[in-house]
């Protein structure tokens, strides 16, 4: 059982109509994130890892794309990127099977686990800090068990709304700008803002969908329709929403830098010291700060998730705890039943 809650340490104030206390519900979610660290061990770590070296394939695909695309050499009959990649690949069956054997069984299982793993931890994580934030007793295996009962409904709204996420929008413009040049684009800049805007929107009205679906066990359209309708009814904590979607994008944004540092240190440390050294030498200790660098960059990145995981659980289970008042009833019985 978690002896420290931050619940316990931090008086705070219920919610009644519509009042909350912002500021322990933050302070509540950073104590939770410093103090019980088995849940970032167990449940961000791993996930977290996952993301920047997915993340670090992706980026160097998109610049390695972009670099070789007729837009950048200026040469129309120049083969794709991928077309390169996929010759690289069968050139080295060819030349050394068994290496690349190895290396599509490690890439298959790189990718079948950043498919499956963090929308396993994240169903696994909303219900442990839910439970935590309601004194339950918890065992961090039994996240084993929450996060398989939310997996399959939480993976199917996931692959419903990548459509409007960031990134998708990013591939999107980055896939006219190579195949379609730099007019193209300019074309589709408005389209792809508003389209941004939209999606921005569309992720603010679904901003309590994984927790009716994992918390209150509702199917992927109910807990849609619940989420909209929950926004909408508690357009006075709008403010709060939108210091909170700041916060995810502050994540995305660090993911973002540290997606681009892990490599950068790599590349110069092996650089560097192989101007001074032995090259062998060099690419080892330039392994070793990259090494260094990518754990460092998933502590950082699984500390967060957890502190903004915490953060819309508490918000969901306050704004959700007394339920919805309706013209009908009575404003002296609910009085009543608030303040017990």
């Amino acid at each position: 059982m978690v002896k420290s809650i931050a619940s316990e340490k931090i008086p705070r104030n219920k919610i009644f109509f519509g009042n909350m206390d912002y500021k322990a519900v933050i302070k509540d979610a950073w104590l939770l994130a410093k103090d019980d660290r088995r849940l970032f061990w167990w449940w961000t770590f791993m996930p977290a890892l996952l993301s920047i070296i997915v993340g670090i394939g992706y980026f160097g695909y998109q610049v390695m794309a972009l670099s070789t695309s007729p837009v950048v050499t200026k040469n129309s009959d120049s083969a794709s990127f991928m077309m390169e990649m996929f010759k690289w690949i069968v050139g080295l069956f060819q030349t050394n099977t068994s290496l690349g054997i190895v290396l599509i069984i490690v890439a298959a299982v790189i990718g079948l686990l950043y498919l499956v793993y963090p929308t396993f931890s994240r169903a696994a994580l909303i219900q442990l800090i839910a439970r935590i934030r309601n004194k339950q007793e918890v065992k961090m295996l039994d996240g084993i068990t929450y996060g398989a009962l939310g997996f399959l409904k939480l993976f199917e709204y996931h692959l419903l709304i990548k459509t409007f996420s960031f990134v998708a929008v990013i591939t999107e413009a980055l896939f006219v700008l190579r195949n379609l040049g730099w007019d193209a684009l300019g074309i589709l800049t408005i389209p792809f803002i508003l389209f941004g805007f939209f999606g921005f929107a569309v992720m603010l009205f679904l901003t309590y969908t994984d927790f009716y679906i994992v918390i209150d066990e509702k199917g992927v359209i109910k807990s849609i329709g619940e989420s909209m309708r929950l926004v909408v009814r508690q357009w006075r904590h709008t403010l709060f929403i939108l210091i909170l979607m700041m916060l995810i994008s502050l994540r995305i944004i660090l993911n973002i830098l540290l997606v681009l540092l892990v490599p950068s240190l790599i590349f110069i440390a092996a650089g560097v010291l192989a101007t001074l050294t032995f090259a062998k030498i060099g690419m080892v200790i330039g392994a070793i700060v990259g090494f260094a660098g990518l754990f460092f960059a998933a502590y950082l990145t699984g500390i967060l998730e957890v502190f903004v995981n915490a953060v819309w659980v508490f918000t969901f289970l306050e704004l959700t705890e007394e339920g919805e008042v309706h013209a009908r009833d009575k404003g002296d019985e609910i009085t009543a039943e608030r303040t017990g």
